[in-house]
């Protein structure tokens, strides 16, 4: 096969008129633009110049290939523009499969930010519980997903988005806003919204009071935290949740305050099994876990702000 650069030097001479001007252009010496020309005229079996003193004169031949490689050229040009645009603005498509609570905030600020940097990228979000989106996952129905824990023998890779300890959430004008945190016995007879049975979060609560000796005043169940803020802004009653939602509601007037001891929420990335990530699911978790950091330092002010 011909090399490219024996093409590269040939036009370099057509274009610039010389092999002396053409070596300035390519940034090489003369006798390697000639050698060039050379083997291409060898291997190709065609007279490209005419050698006459102090001129180099293209043949009908070397005009015709010239043409073609000009076209050639356009083409190749093409190309590399097209994959510099994809680099720089991404193509294709990202199906993120996530469960409802970082669906509320987290998931559509990684989304704005991911969507400046990759204009031309479609993205899918999936919402459903966790057991459904390690099947999206598992299935390659979604690239990655958040979840709030991984099942055995889930057929994914995975990794820690984050851990945080819950917290106790209450309305604006509850009088258990004046404490600095907030214990089992201190929601002893108090309305208290909670998880429905069955579920993890619903099991570690449960524990955290039965050990405190507390029968809580379940007045409200339901397996969405997102209701759960909003039925505490209304003043329905009061609960223990993750920090990342509650924070989502502070400007409803919800007061959030830390719970001793906490039972922790945590979320989980789960990726298909052996398969590569690739550059648009890279940095989606970057954002996503850039994102994290800056909500810590958020929720550390909102807990330390206290009457």
């Amino acid at each position: 096969m011909i090399r490219i650069g024996y093409f590269e030097a040939f036009n370099a001479v057509m274009l610039s008129g010389s092999m002396t001007a053409a070596a300035t252009m390519m940034h090489t010496s003369q006798p390697n633009i000639s050698r060039s020309i050379s083997r291409l005229e060898k291997e190709t079996g065609l007279k490209l110049f005419e050698r006459v003193p102090g001129k180099l004169l293209p043949t009908s031949d070397g005009q015709a290939l010239f043409e073609e490689v000009q076209r050639s050229f356009a083409g190749l040009h093409r190309l590399t523009e097209a994959a510099s645009r994809i680099k720089r603005l991404g193509s294709g498509k990202l199906r993120v499969g996530t469960i409802q609570s970082p669906s509320l905030s987290l998931v559509p600020r990684a989304i704005k930010c991911f969507s400046k940097e990759f204009p031309q990228v479609t993205l899918s979000i999936h919402s459903a519980h966790t057991s459904i989106l390690t099947q999206f996952v598992r299935e390659h129905s979604c690239d990655f997903a958040i979840v709030a824990y991984e099942e055995e023998n889930g057929g994914v890779d995975s990794e820690i988005l984050y851990t945080t300890d819950a917290v106790c959430i209450l309305p604006l004008l509850h009088p258990l806003i004046k404490k600095e945190f907030i214990t089992p016995k201190d929601l002893a007879g108090e309305r208290f919204i909670t998880f429905p049975r069955g579920e993890l979060s619903r099991e570690f609560l449960d524990r955290v009071f039965r050990e405190a000796d507390v029968e809580p005043l379940i007045a409200i169940e339901t397996s969405y935290s997102s209701i759960t803020c909003s039925l505490v802004v209304q003043g329905v009653g009061v609960a223990v949740v993750n920090p990342y939602i509650a924070r989502e509601y502070l400007h409803a007037g919800l007061v959030a305050r830390p719970f001793i001891p906490a039972p922790q929420h945590r979320e989980v990335l789960i990726f298909p099994a052996g398969k590569p990530r690739g550059r648009l699911v890279e940095r989606f978790v970057e954002l996503l876990k850039s994102l994290v950091v800056k909500d810590q330092e958020s929720i550390s002010k909102m807990l330390q702000a206290y009457p």
